[in-house]
């Protein structure tokens, strides 16, 4: 019975250890970025992220789309560093690779339905990203 409970207490040490090495770690993903992904097949992608503090990182995800009518309503605070987002259509073709502004609708050229790429990159980034992409 005790080695047992010597085992569960070097497991739980050991669980600790990794918790403590995560929440140590230079990774973006934890604990200073937590970004908030809407992805909805044939309707929006939207990413929001709050309270980014000189934040390095590389996101990409899949967006179903059904038409290549889309726009990009953007609502961001920079304060400092870059944010580049980068869209390719169903056919691979970059159909958008540029910053985020603040405001003002950005509307893409036509463009290939099918699994759209959206790809944001963060250098150095301090401030508020908030963007959507919806079909018109």
């Amino acid at each position: 019975m005790r080695r047992n409970s010597m085992i569960r207490s070097g497991a739980v040490l050991a669980m600790a250890a990794v918790m403590a090495m995560a929440c140590n770690s230079d990774n973006a993903v934890a604990p200073k970025y937590q970004p908030q992904v809407v992805n909805t097949p044939n309707v929006a992608f939207s990413f929001q992220a709050t309270g980014l503090q000189n934040v390095d990182d590389v996101v990409s995800y899949n967006w179903s789309v059904s038409t290549g009518d889309i726009i990009i309503h953007p609502a961001t605070a920079t304060t400092s560093g870059t944010i580049t987002l980068r869209i390719k259509d169903g056919a691979g073709t970059i159909v958008y690779d540029g910053d985020v502004p603040p405001s003002g609708d950005i509307d893409l050229p036509a463009a290939t339905a099918g699994i759209w790429k959206v790809r944001v990159e963060l250098v150095n980034y301090t401030g508020t990203i908030n963007f959507a992409l919806q079909m018109q």
